[in-house]
């Protein structure tokens, strides 16, 4: 269990006990003796068996009721032997001894047995800056559940379990205390030690080794927490940056321009972190993504021109095809299907050498391609000219696992589809 995890548990066992004990405390005021709770517990056992069958989007919790009682005996089971799934079903849904919980207390009951953060302490671990506030808001929710039993009780058991309960609470805050001040302690060590490694990274005679020597390490620093070990890498490549290693601008700008579990989509920075990077040092992906952000509008200053330039000083024979596709898709730059032709015409069939790992068209390429004569999307080429290399490209892919198939895309066009994209030696 890890340490975000320790605190969910803490909290979980603290509602548990308390609950436990509440309604033991009622069970004890309602049933004279012994053998009237047995009798009771047979009641329980057999509502739940009942309702089991009846009512099956319950049927794991009515289990969990059972299981226990099957496991340990009638004569053994107080409230103490359930869980908080079983204690949920017994006071919603089978009221022994008749016990209906008051509007306020209900309501504080359901939300304490039903908060679903109890299931992820044993899977996954949550951001700390989520499970500090959350575990101050759940214990003083069980507090306050605390109070509500007055009335419930007799004076004298309600408040020998009012001063047990504060006191489990209050440990388990103090538990929770240290699990924070170690965490927050070591992440304040751990930026501190981020700023100093980006200053030597950026000092040194060859910063780009520098840095290769250490970015796994600040990479995931933290295999089981995710969060933090992404939080730690936003830091390191933010020293890094503001120490003049622009390279690290590329891993902000993608943060930003994807998103991801402690980074919300924001195009504005994104577009700042690429900025920075230099527009000529960046890598194809992103001077597409960068263009894409002008022509599409998606930044303040927004530039359309700016965005067509930068693909146009893109285009060669290496890239040509790349950019076809990107046009013709439309994933990071606005669709246009005039020039995706264009440069699908320009892009190259066959490779250079054999050992080349350039990229040439594929099938689907040209049926994209086909796609747009087809449909009179390209001036200058009639729809004939489409329907001629689709069957130039069916006589090609004879032999092959490859066949064509027909689509729908979402602007209502009918386009070509290769069911298994794969390069081949055209016959057109």
């Amino acid at each position: 269990m890890n340490d975000s995890s320790q605190v969910i548990h803490n909290v979980k066992k603290t509602a548990t006990r308390v609950i436990q004990r509440y309604l033991g405390l009622l069970v004890e005021e309602r049933c004279p003796d012994r053998e009237s709770w047995i009798k009771e517990v047979e009641r329980i056992l057999e509502e739940a068996c009942r309702r089991k069958g009846k009512e099956s989007r319950h049927k794991v919790s009515y289990e969990a009721v059972i299981r226990q009682i099957e496991h340990i005996g009638l004569e053994n089971v107080d409230m103490s032997s359930w869980d908080l799934t079983a204690l949920r079903t017994i006071v919603l849904y089978i009221h022994p001894l008749e016990i209906w919980l008051p509007d306020a207390q209900y309501k504080l009951f359901v939300d304490i047995v039903n908060d679903k953060n109890y299931d992820s302490h044993e899977s996954t671990n949550e951001p700390w800056e989520y499970v500090k506030p959350w575990s101050y808001e759940a214990l003083d929710r069980i507090e306050r559940f605390v109070e509500s039993a007055d009335g419930m009780l007799s004076r004298e058991r309600y408040e020998d379990f009012s001063a047990a309960s504060l006191k489990i609470i209050q440990e388990t805050k103090d538990a929770n205390r240290e699990e924070f001040d170690e965490h927050f302690s070591l992440m304040r060590d751990l930026e501190r030690q981020a700023k100093m490694e980006a200053h030597d990274i950026a000092s040194s005679s060859d910063p780009l080794a520098s840095y290769g020597a250490v970015f796994k390490k600040w990479l995931s620093r933290f295999p089981e927490d995710r969060h933090s070990s992404l939080l730690l890498w936003h830091k390191f490549n933010e020293a890094l940056v503001s120490e003049g290693y622009t390279p690290a601008a590329s891993n902000l700008a993608y943060a930003y321009y994807f998103g991801d579990d402690i980074t919300p989509i924001d195009y504005s920075k994104a577009a700042y972190y690429f900025e920075i990077r230099g527009i000529e040092n960046l890598l194809r992906d992103e001077k597409i993504q960068y263009a894409g952000l002008h022509l599409r509008g998606l930044i303040a200053n927004a530039s359309p021109s700016k965005g067509e330039r930068i693909l146009s000083d893109m285009e060669c024979q290496s890239m040509n095809l790349c950019l076809a596709r990107e046009h013709f898709y439309g994933r990071w730059i606005p669709r246009n299907y005039a020039k995706a032709a264009t440069l699908y015409e320009a892009s190259p069939t066959q490779r250079i050498t054999p050992e080349s790992n350039s990229p040439i068209m594929q099938a689907q390429d040209y049926a994209n391609l086909a796609s747009l004569y087809a449909n009179g999307l390209v001036d200058g080429a009639s729809p004939d000219k489409g329907r001629s290399l689709i069957e130039d490209l069916n006589r090609s892919l004879r032999g092959t696992n490859s066949t064509i198939e027909t689509y729908q895309n979402e602007e209502g066009f009918t386009f070509y589809r290769v069911t298994r994209n794969e390069p081949i030696r055209f016959m057109g």
